[in-house]
């Protein structure tokens, strides 16, 4: 049984004064049944949505929405809107996104997104993009840190593989749940800064994604898995063990890289390091910036930095070493369980 200071009850994001919680829709359904919207709950909100998500949990059918997503078309960005890459616009309280094909987003208030869906575009693409860069969008304007970063739960808490595309989150967590972790999050983690400042990872997708080659590693047949895309040889996984339905303590971040050297070498980051691993791994963070949230989300880094392990996992270059590499971080977390309950206890106190 998780310790009670490591587990609980995943509580809604209150709403700050500058995003207040918009009026919901009396008429939402409140479970994954269709019919033109549903509620769903996921990174510790309600959400309304114009498209059943079998990927998140349903809503309780007590609760109102915190954000509603709704198909419209997105007005034109106003001429003070800043460039944040490609396809990107944003103010101070919206955030525009495009993938073609697919969806244009408007994303805005921490409460609200406009959906402008493509003809053709399927809703797999749609999920993903609503789900992925909306929601983190929407999660920085909330409060929360939106990292690049699939999550499990130990008996020491919360535990993220964040790395850039391609380092292998997903893998390493399939192999983790092979193992009989429960699944936390897929490669968007949420991290919440509740009154005291302690550090909470919110349920997110209760789905993996795999390419072919990490499927076979892992020995999971791909024939009537969809893919992510229909050009690519990566495939949507359902979970077919325990799912976390609460937010859990942050314990450890485990950054994963490669190197040129012929080992797996694991290397605590202490100080400046710990933060800037945070920051490179934060969603949208150029976004963050240009909608003037870059101080808040520097003390949110600031905070999670100082009461969590981060650790850099290095592998050899071309080599996963799957096994290898799960058992090394196994074992670290393992053997740093009580110092990481420790701090949490400092923490509480």
């Amino acid at each position: 049984m998780q310790d009670s200071c490591i587990q609980k009850e995943s509580q809604t994001t209150q709403p700050s004064e500058r995003y207040p919680s918009i009026v919901p829709n009396p008429n939402a359904t409140a479970s994954h049944e269709f019919s033109g919207v549903a509620r769903h709950r996921a990174y510790g909100l309600i959400w309304q949505l114009p498209l059943a998500c079998p990927e998140l949990r349903a809503a309780p059918p007590d609760r109102a929405p915190d954000v509603v997503a709704r198909w419209d078309d997105v007005p034109p960005a106003p001429p003070s809107a800043l460039a944040a890459g490609p396809l990107r616009q944003v103010t101070k309280e919206e955030a525009r996104f495009g993938l073609p094909g697919v969806a244009r987003l408007l994303v805005r208030g921490g409460n609200e997104i406009l959906v402008e869906r493509q003809p053709d575009a399927d809703d797999e693409m749609v999920r993903l993009l609503l789900l992925g860069t909306g929601a983190a969008l929407l999660l920085h304007q909330r409060g929360l840190l939106p990292l690049h970063a699939s999550a499990i739960v130990t008996p020491a808490g919360a535990v993220l593989f964040m790395g850039h595309s391609g380092a292998g989150k997903s893998t390493l967590l399939n192999e983790f749940l092979r193992r009989g972790y429960p699944m936390l999050a897929e490669d968007l983690a949420a991290v919440r800064l509740d009154a005291d400042g302690v550090a909470w990872v919110e349920p997110g997708v209760q789905i993996t994604k795999l390419w072919a080659d990490s499927a076979a590693a892992l020995g999971q047949p791909t024939e009537g898995l969809p893919r992510v895309r229909p050009e690519l040889e990566k495939f949507v996984v359902p979970v077919t063990g325990p799912l976390a339905t609460a937010a859990v303590r942050l314990a450890a971040i485990y950054v994963l890289a490669t190197h040129n050297q012929p080992t797996i070498v694991l290397e605590e980051r202490r100080d400046a390091r710990k933060f800037n691993a945070l920051l490179d791994h934060t969603w949208q963070k150029l976004v963050v910036k240009r909608m003037e949230l870059h101080g808040a989300h520097f003390q949110r880094a600031v905070a999670v930095a100082n009461q969590a392990r981060i650790v850099r996992v290095s592998r050899p270059e071309g080599e996963f070493r799957l096994t290898e590499l799960a058992d090394a971080v196994e074992v670290d977390f393992t053997n740093n369980l009580q110092s990481l309950l420790s701090n949490h206890r400092e923490i509480r106190e």
